[in-house]
């Protein structure tokens, strides 16, 4: 399977992110009601880059990026001042979704590759993100670490945690540059 990774720019590719939230956040996680339209906007969309992986037209996944405060995270953190004691400048990753049917695939890694190069490329020094409680493995083994306790959020449970880019483990670098050779 060949995926390629572009940034949503047409209302046709918002519509399908939108979609795609709600199936994910809405219908599988509980963090919202599900919706009669079936579509999920996130209050940060004004602010944020979208970067798609597509099959062919089908959206296989999709994660979104920004670099402007404030961050949804600092709502899931006691006291937000821990933020200004990271290497900045920071970055928030939002909203990582890989539809059902793609999740064994590469779909996976050749985002996550694709967003290093991206926030790398914006002068990004530490990742930020709201991990899903049940996913906390995952995310420890990618470097992550909690800046806080879960916070629920409708009928799901987020995790503040943050990722310094220089700390990033060897093996994820590794890998990465495996997927970067394989998608270029």
């Amino acid at each position: 399977m060949k995926f390629t990774f572009r940034y949503a720019e047409t209302e046709e590719d918002f519509d399908r992110l939108r979609r795609l939230n709600h199936a994910a956040f809405a219908e599988e996680l509980g963090q919202h009601e599900p919706r009669p339209d079936g579509r999920l906007t996130d209050r940060f969309e004004q602010k944020s880059r979208f970067l798609l992986a597509l099959d062919g037209e089908r959206l296989a996944a999709m994660v979104c990026w920004s670099m402007e405060r404030p961050f949804s995270i600092e709502s899931r953190l006691s006291d937000a001042r821990v933020l200004d004691g990271l290497p900045q400048p920071l970055c928030e990753v939002r909203l990582l979704v890989v539809a059902r049917e793609y999740r064994h695939t590469a779909v996976f890694a050749g985002l996550l590759t694709k967003l290093l190069d991206e926030v790398r490329a914006a002068g990004a020094s530490t990742l930020l993100i709201s991990g899903v409680e049940e996913r906390i493995g995952m995310y420890g083994k990618m470097g992550f670490r909690a800046l806080g306790p879960p916070v629920p959020q409708g009928a799901a449970r987020f995790v503040p945690m943050a990722l310094q880019l220089a700390e990033l483990p060897e093996r994820i670098r590794r890998e990465a540059q495996k997927v970067q050779r394989r998608i270029s």
